[in-house]
């Protein structure tokens, strides 16, 4: 079996669309996670994953704290090198009506789903910029386009997302890095699978395609940008969404 070298960060990769990353591009890179409270889903995914031709390894690391970060970076890159790639996808949503939603949850939803890329990018993105490669996507949402009620805070931080990678994949073309955003529909995974039937139903019915995309769909659209085939592609933002937003 061929050794891999390359290695990815994936925020938030313990449960969802993070592990169906992990489980995917693991066949191709080597990968560290991060996860917050999910130690067993984590420590699972490791076990699961022992026979990957990529190595993964996880780590809890609160992406909102600037000094958590700082302190696994700096292993990070003190142990591997700079990552050939970064999927910023950790993320919560603490859906409520705007009215209705406390300071507190607000900040929590802009902090992880926001300042967390900031916090990652200031450590790992210089050394990338350095080794002169590599790719960074950004996990965002079609609520980033398509208003949702009960969802103004997560909305916002995934719309900011689609700008931050416009902007930033002018800033680091030259140093041979590209930017590039997903925005997955609904997706079957825990938040999907706890819904009522009937809600089940009302909501594949308002979808083209009729059915929910699988978190495995998004993991081979990411490995597309992270690949060669990609590689004229920077600053898009890439709907997935089953004709949702069409």
């Amino acid at each position: 079996m061929k050794e891999i070298k390359e290695w990815l960060l994936v925020t938030g990769g313990s449960r969802g669309i993070g592990e169906a990353l992990v489980r995917h591009l693991a066949q191709t890179y080597n990968i560290v996670f991060t996860w917050k409270h999910e130690k067993e889903q984590a420590e699972t995914l490791e076990r699961d994953c022992l026979n990957q031709p990529g190595k993964v390894e996880g780590f809890c690391c609160d992406g909102t704290s600037g000094e958590s970060v700082n302190q696994l970076a700096v292993q990070l890159l003190a142990d591997r090198g700079a990552p050939f790639g970064i999927i910023h996808n950790a993320g919560i949503t603490r859906d409520s009506l705007h009215i209705h939603q406390t300071p507190e949850d607000w900040a929590l939803v802009v902090n992880t789903n926001l300042n967390a890329i900031f916090n990652w990018n200031q450590y790992i993105l210089p050394a990338m910029m350095t080794q002169g490669r590599g790719t960074i996507i950004l996990m965002s949402s079609i609520s980033a386009v398509k208003g949702n009620v009960g969802q103004v805070a997560y909305s916002a931080t995934k719309a900011a997302m689609t700008g931050i990678t416009r902007s930033l994949a002018l800033e680091v073309a030259r140093f041979g890095i590209r930017v590039n955003c997903l925005l997955p529909g609904v997706i079957e995974t825990e938040m999907v699978q706890k819904l009522s039937a009937g809600e089940r139903k009302t909501l594949r019915s308002n979808i083209p395609l009729r059915r929910f995309g699988q978190p495995a769909e998004i993991a081979q659209v990411a490995d597309f940008l992270l690949s060669d085939a990609s590689s004229y592609i920077t600053g898009q933002n890439i709907i997935i969404d089953g004709g949702l937003t069409a």
